[in-house]
């Protein structure tokens, strides 16, 4: 069948879409009449690269650019830039309407697939800007957050490790539905200052199995992704729940693996986040051996030392923060927030930390620097 880009401009809010769309693959994303609800979810549809039968295209339809317009753009153009924030932002929206949806959905298993994918692009296109907003997350949306930063991690390590796109699609799944039992009590937890209750504990020990009933309600029949959510606090060897099983699959290890570095990273009222770096070897501490969970070294591995997202103090006294991971481990690309006397620069400063003056020297806690700044801008000068 030849398909092209459908064109932007004739896919809004509120209006029926007026063909079937679907996903670079040959996949059915919406059929024709659909109506999108809102902006974001317009924008998570654009990222998709959303194709059509050619045929029914006018004949002055462009081939249009797939990527949401930044904020504040009025009017819908053919032509649009790629915004990872402006997509990040939608990412997070959509997914969390679609956790609180979840048997109100009239196909749960597609949707799930379409944020799944989505993912994928993310991290093909724009791998360094979510990993700084995995090691700059706050509290805000925490457990909807936390479920989109597993996600990611698990894509960047199976990716790597060349597991072929339908199972990369089924661990997604998976991964961003984990914890969709207890989404109101991780948004508890999260503020909580004392240890959980015993209560509490009951319901952590059982969201695991409740979140697969709730999934197969909703009709996922895919075995992978069920499994997955099912054991993914299950540890080889035992020890895990619900049930203690000594043999989780694959894809519930790597989730369990990418749920616990990424939690280390996250703020909590009754602690502060850990560095990048402290995260990483407190996980690979943790670990028996590289036999019982291979994913540890492979997930450091693709992180880097200095992930982006990293405020770091160079060699010369300047505070930076990467911004991404360079052609060594040691190198990232970072840009200068302060001079060594602790004055803000007028503008940040691109630096080479191959040179021996502008290397990193240490990692400096976030909560440690004192001054505001504009991620995004930080990355469209860089």
């Amino acid at each position: 069948m030849n398909r092209k880009p459908a064109p932007p401009r004739l896919i809004e809010v509120d209006t029926p879409l007026p063909w079937d769309l679907y996903d670079t693959r040959g996949n059915l994303l919406l059929c024709e009449g659909y109506k999108l609800k809102r902006d974001s979810e317009r924008d998570v549809l654009l990222a998709r690269t959303p194709q059509v039968d050619a045929h029914l295209l006018p004949d002055d339809a462009p081939a249009a650019a797939v990527t949401p317009p930044a904020p504040g753009t009025a009017a819908r153009k053919p032509e649009i830039r790629h915004d990872p924030f402006r997509l990040w932002r939608s990412i997070v929206s959509e997914l969390e309407d679609l956790l609180r949806s979840v048997l109100q959905r009239e196909d749960f298993t597609r949707d799930a697939l379409n944020i799944a994918r989505l993912v994928q692009t993310l991290t093909t296109h724009s791998a360094d800007t979510a990993l700084a907003a995995i090691v700059l997350a706050d509290q805000r949306r925490y457990p909807i957050v936390h479920s989109l930063h597993v996600a990611i991690l698990c894509e960047l390590v199976a990716a790597r490790l060349g597991w072929d796109e339908t199972r990369r699609d089924s661990l997604g799944c998976a991964a961003i539905t984990q914890n969709l039992a207890m989404l109101t009590l991780q948004a508890q937890l999260c503020v909580q200052r004392t240890a959980p209750t015993p209560q509490q504990r009951q319901a952590i020990d059982r969201h695991p199995q409740l979140g697969e009933e709730v999934l197969k309600r909703a009709g996922v029949t895919d075995e992978i992704w069920l499994r997955a959510v099912l054991e993914h606090h299950e540890k080889p060897g035992g020890g895990g729940y619900p049930y203690g099983i000594g043999t989780p699959s694959e894809e519930a290890q790597l989730i369990q693996t990418a749920d616990v570095f990424s939690a280390k990273l996250s703020p909590r009222a009754a602690r502060a986040p850990m560095a990048p770096q402290e995260a990483a070897r407190s996980l690979f501490l943790g670990t028996q051996n590289a036999e019982s969970n291979p994913y540890v070294a492979v997930m450091i591995k693709e992180i880097g030392i200095f992930p982006p997202g990293t405020f770091v103090q160079l060699a010369n006294g300047e505070t930076a923060m990467v911004l991404r991971r360079g052609s060594t481990a040691s190198t990232p690309h970072v840009m200068s927030l302060l001079s060594a006397s602790g004055v803000p620069f007028d503008r940040p400063v691109r630096r080479d930390t191959g040179i021996k003056t502008y290397e990193v020297a240490s990692v400096m806690p976030r909560d440690k620097l004192q001054m505001r700044f504009n991620i995004e801008t930080m990355w469209q000068v860089s």
